[in-house]
């Protein structure tokens, strides 16, 4: 009997023990739902404002739309060249990323599997550029850059924001190819494999999650910036979709409808490649929290 009574008692106690972390999960599950609420409410404005007429939002500001325009969107396209300048951001960005992720992840794999003298000096020198906020080197670059008739170009913005990325993809990289075993390139190379191919068809696969949160990252740098397009590219047909937005503020006043359609234009893509990428970005930010 005494037996039985403990046999019921420990599974009291487990089902408790069940029914507490239940609870708490609920709880869990309610806290990050009102955080999310939050986090939605900008957009949530956002998509309101753009609409509505303007004589709604200056009536209303914040309420629903009395009835949807949609007619907003359709003037941001006719009048501001949002096609070229969605042209001009994606160049820009996808070229900056190609360049940053190759020299990064190369750098990275010098860093962590070449096993040469100084490699932890290399590592971070390739850090120091981080302490200093891009503003602090922009009148030189500027003035470089107008010797190199590099003003007005992609190549230009693409080599920039190359630079302000590669540190943080070498900082990324080199916490996660620490984490891979040395035996893995050294059996490669017992069998004939040279650096790049252990690099190409070893190490790589292994960094998607890696590279697909520094996409993201270093994409919206890119794709986001106002100041640099502002200073380097005076062109109107050079102008990228952060520039655009620009456009639409007046001397005097500004239409909020069509800036917030605007912004619409420009955040919907990050969005996009966010939903594709997603599953990736959580495992490689895991990884590095993990690993890092």
């Amino acid at each position: 009997m005494s037996m039985m009574a403990k046999a019921g008692q420990q599974e009291h106690l487990a089902g408790k023990s069940r029914s507490k972390g239940n609870m708490y999960a609920v709880i869990n599950y309610i806290i990050l739902g009102i955080f999310s609420l939050i986090a939605l409410i900008p957009f949530i404005i956002l998509i309101i404002v753009s609409l509505k007429t303007r004589s709604d939002f200056m009536k209303h500001p914040l309420n629903l739309p009395t009835t949807f325009n949609f007619q907003n969107y359709v003037t941001v396209y006719e009048r501001s060249s949002i096609v070229r300048a969605f042209i001009n951001s994606a160049v820009i960005t996808a070229g900056s990323l190609l360049l940053e992720l190759f020299v990064g992840t190369l750098a990275s794999y010098a860093i962590t599997k070449m096993n040469f003298k100084r490699a932890g000096f290399f590592a971070a020198v390739f850090l120091i550029p981080m302490i200093f906020p891009v503003q602090t080197i922009t009148i030189p670059v500027y003035i470089i850059y107008k010797h190199l008739e590099l003003l007005n170009t992609y190549i230009g913005m693409i080599i920039m924001y190359a630079a302000i990325g590669i540190p943080m993809v070498v900082f990324m990289m080199t916490s996660f190819m620490k984490t891979i075993p040395y035996q893995i390139s050294e059996s490669a190379m017992i069998d004939g494999a040279t650096h790049f191919v252990i690099y190409q068809k070893l190490i790589m696969p292994l960094m998607k999650p890696v590279i697909s949160t520094l996409v993201v990252i270093c994409g919206l740098t890119a794709w986001n910036d106002f100041y640099l397009p502002q200073i380097m590219l005076t062109k109107t047909v050079l102008k990228t979709l952060p520039l655009k937005i620009y456009d639409f503020f007046g001397q005097y006043t500004s239409d909020w409808t069509l800036i917030c359609t605007c912004i619409v234009y420009v955040i919907v893509p990050i969005i996009i490649l966010y939903c594709f990428l997603q599953k990736n970005i959580i495992d490689g930010v895991a990884a590095g929290a993990v690993k890092g």
